[in-house]
């Protein structure tokens, strides 16, 4: 089975690089750089998971799109990995235990993202 995976990132050589890495271990991938275009993308086809940056044209635009996915009977088991450079640029630190309520997403990885860890989040959220 070949699983469909959505990439939700306005950097362009973060999503080309994700792309790459995900397509060579025999994913399918979408992708969008903005969340009205993920939100066309997830009414559209069947999506398996969701790897969504959190800060895009607006810093909260990750959050909230994971807020209103988790909150939609259709799209709430969806699994999100939510990537973010925001502990780099601000010093916060977010943890899935702690902030749950406001991050409700199965995982939280920080940019850089080394490749590997990436496939293996992916796998054990898939399987």
């Amino acid at each position: 089975m070949s699983y469909k995976i959505l990439i939700i990132e306005d950097d362009i050589d973060e999503l080309e690089a994700r792309k790459i890495v995900l397509e060579h271990n025999h994913y399918n991938v979408e992708t969008a750089t903005a969340v009205e275009v993920a939100k066309e993308i997830l009414e559209s086809k069947k999506i398996d998971l969701i790897l969504l940056d959190v800060m895009m044209e607006k810093d909260s635009d990750g959050f909230n799109f994971a807020q209103n996915i988790k909150n939609d009977e259709k799209y709430k088991h969806i699994p999100i990995i939510m990537t973010t450079s925001v502990s780099q640029r601000t010093g916060f630190k977010f943890d899935i235990k702690e902030d749950g309520a406001f991050l409700p997403v199965e995982k939280f990885m920080e940019k850089p993202i080394d490749p590997d860890d990436l496939i293996a989040a992916i796998r054990g959220l898939l399987k």
